[in-house]
């Protein structure tokens, strides 16, 4: 048989003792128990621990959702304010009589291409069949602008409904609408291709041979114009060149 276990207890001034017998059953069972209650505490600081380091986590997040949604409330007021800015820009424009279209991007060529001048057109850069050169006036009346690099284009004012000639032997490379230049077509040949915007009537469809000289369609005012004229582009070897280059106007 085992011996009961002693436990002895002395006062702090030392004047007085007592001792205690604790069956080997019953010790074992209170040291058994401390140690539990010790995991016990142990348990539930990792858990507390875990809870509030989590509880941090959510609010560091709610916090950087909040900071996000007003950085994009603030990017929406600015993309309001923008645009209307730019909406008064465009009216301001309209009650001056400017052409609205002067201003905007070009959007019907690739991003890619670069606007060029071409001041150095030589006899021997143009000696082509007479037929595929664009040297013939697209329709009668006055360049209302001329070729710029923020403008690569010229602008012929006249009256609605006047005839537009190809100015090349070629084919209808596309016809259609644009938010800017209205109805337009474009035709090509092995060297050019040359553009009419603003149309009021369009006669060929895509894909068409056309002939130089041949009626194409009619002069307008379609897309973002103020005033009936012919939006005219020449391009050489994805190059925009001056078409006066070509033609002479009275």
């Amino acid at each position: 048989m085992k011996r009961p276990h002693t436990i002895i207890y002395i006062t702090p001034d030392g004047k007085t003792k007592k001792e205690f017998s604790l069956h080997p059953i019953v010790f074992n069972l209170i040291i058994e128990g401390l140690i539990l209650f010790l995991i016990l505490i142990i348990a539930a600081l990792i858990f507390v621990g875990a809870v509030y380091s989590d509880a941090i986590q959510k609010r560091i997040y709610a916090n950087k959702v909040k900071k996000m949604e007003i950085e994009m409330a603030k990017m929406e007021q600015l993309k309001e304010d923008i645009l209307y800015l730019y909406d008064k820009n465009e009216k301001i424009k309209e009650l001056l009589g400017i052409d609205i279209q002067n201003t905007i991007l070009r959007s019907h060529y690739d991003e890619t291409r670069k606007v060029s001048i071409d001041t150095t057109i030589t006899k021997e850069f143009l000696a082509n069949s007479q037929t595929s050169i664009p040297d013939i006036n697209p329709t009668e009346g006055e360049i209302s602008r001329k070729f710029s690099k923020e403008h690569p284009a010229i602008d012929i004012a006249t009256a609605a409904g006047s005839p537009v000639l190809s100015t090349i032997d070629g084919f209808v490379k596309d016809i259609g609408w644009d938010e800017n230049f209205g109805n337009y077509i474009k035709i090509q040949n092995s060297k050019f291709e040359v553009f009419f915007g603003h149309l009021e009537k369009i006669y060929v469809k895509n894909l068409q041979n056309i002939k130089k000289g041949e009626i194409i369609g009619l002069v307008g005012s379609s897309g973002k114009s103020t005033a009936p004229h012919l939006h005219y582009e020449i391009l050489s070897d994805t190059l925009l060149v001056d078409p006066e280059k070509f033609i002479k106007f009275k």
